[in-house]
């Protein structure tokens, strides 16, 4: 297959630019004319090699800035703007530095003869390899804008998640952050000035008391090393997530968690469905698609699942019937799949499951307050009865002490 640019214009009368891969420009001619384009101009395109660009020495964009992106040019490609000049006037407009130097870059490469999707896979750490592969199979099928609509919304719709996520925790993380600022100030300079208290009375303190104290002094003789600790720790952490192993481990204990775990399997079947959904309505042909589904799902458990159903896929089987048989994804999902292969509507029966799981998923956002403050308030009363107990009791025995 060859790659071939062409100039033309719409039924309208508006110019249509974009490039296709077909064996002739003949077949590219033919199939303009059905899609109601006249042809004007149609040439073969000369690839060049692309240099190899390190990514540490690529910074990333915010999600905000890439969907603004994303949504204008698809406006502008649909308005019938050419992509050099469309790329060059979201390069003046947009604030963010890096964003800029990086549109500015795809629009050279794009001036000098290259696709959009190949300039655009430079940048692995701004465009992922889902967007990568939906704009490439967008300019084989010659529907640009119609490709952009769709990323942006996926893309806004995983920042709205990330949003409802974050403002579910900000007051737990919130009460137990001031809550661990609080037990320190108590362990380290209030607990200590009570032992002196203590101690001038000879009596024996009692078990919570002693315990409490036993801390308090630990951490004043070892302090440094329990910072140290706690660094190597969470370093130790990190650089376990990093590794395969790890991560299969993590996300494999992820989806058994109590509370976390059904909400975790929800934005996976929400993922699967934007992503191959849009990857399939698109013209990625199917078992490319579960691939690219796979490393982009976020999760190793489910993507091991689908490159299960993606063997099973190229030899011969329906999707729905390894999807049936996973222990990972849900009964409904598959029933669902089984539905739009047999109607021939898959891509809008996927739509409907990261619909239904998005709805789904911000529903049990919604309700995750009502879940955990409930256990946090649990927590909370335990280690405050604890402490009141420490400090207290010895208070109650001492009152007895002077009475006698």
């Amino acid at each position: 297959m060859t790659r071939y640019s062409y100039k033309g214009r719409n039924t309208q009368g508006a110019a249509v630019t974009g490039t296709m891969e077909a064996e002739t420009s003949s077949d590219v001619a033919l199939r303009l004319t059905k899609a109601g384009v006249v042809p004007i101009t149609i040439d073969q395109e000369r690839r060049r090699p692309f240099p190899k660009i390190p990514q540490f020495g690529q910074k990333r964009v915010q999600p905000e800035e890439l969907i603004f992106f994303t949504r204008q040019l698809g406006t502008l490609t649909r308005a019938g703007i050419s992509l050099t000049e469309a790329l060059g006037m979201l390069g003046t407009e947009t604030q963010s530095e890096s964003l800029q130097t990086t549109i500015d870059a795809i629009r050279r490469d794009v001036e000098g003869g290259a696709n959009l999707s190949d300039a655009l896979s430079q940048y692995p750490r701004i465009f992922s390899d889902i967007y990568v592969h939906t704009i490439r199979a967008a300019e084989t099928g010659g529907f640009l804008d119609h490709a952009f609509t769709r990323l942006a919304t996926m893309l806004d719709n995983a920042l709205d998640t990330r949003r409802k996520i974050k403002a579910a925790i900000r007051y737990p993380a919130f009460v137990l952050t001031a809550l661990a600022i609080g037990v320190s100030i108590i362990v380290i300079f209030v607990i200590p000035r009570f032992a002196i208290l203590y101690g001038a009375f000879n009596a024996e303190l009692p078990l919570p008391t002693r315990l409490v104290l036993a801390f308090s002094t630990a951490v004043h003789a070892v302090w440094p090393l329990v910072v140290a600790g706690i660094v190597a720790m969470v370093l130790a952490v990190r650089w376990w997530l990093n590794t395969p192993w790890g991560r299969r481990i993590w996300d494999d204990w992820k989806l058994q968690m109590p509370i976390v775990g059904p909400l975790v399997l929800k934005f996976v079947c929400a993922r699967l469905g934007h992503t191959l959904g849009i990857l399939t309505s698109s013209g990625v042909p199917l078992v490319q698609a579960l691939d690219i589904t796979a490393r982009a799902i976020g999760n190793t458990r489910a993507a091991r699942e689908l490159e299960g159903a993606r063997r099973a896929v190229e030899g011969g089987s329906s999707l729905a019937e390894p999807l049936s048989l996973s222990p990972v994804f849900p009964p409904l999902l598959a029933d669902l799949v089984a539905v739009g292969e047999k109607t021939g509507s898959l891509d809008n029966l996927l739509s409907a499951i990261a619909e239904h799981y998005d709805t789904e998923a911000n529903y049990t956002i919604k309700n995750l307050p009502t879940i955990i403050e409930p256990l946090l308030l649990v927590g909370i009363s335990f280690l405050i009865f604890m402490l009141a107990l420490a400090v207290f009791l010895p208070m109650w025995d001492m009152a007895k002490l002077i009475r006698r």
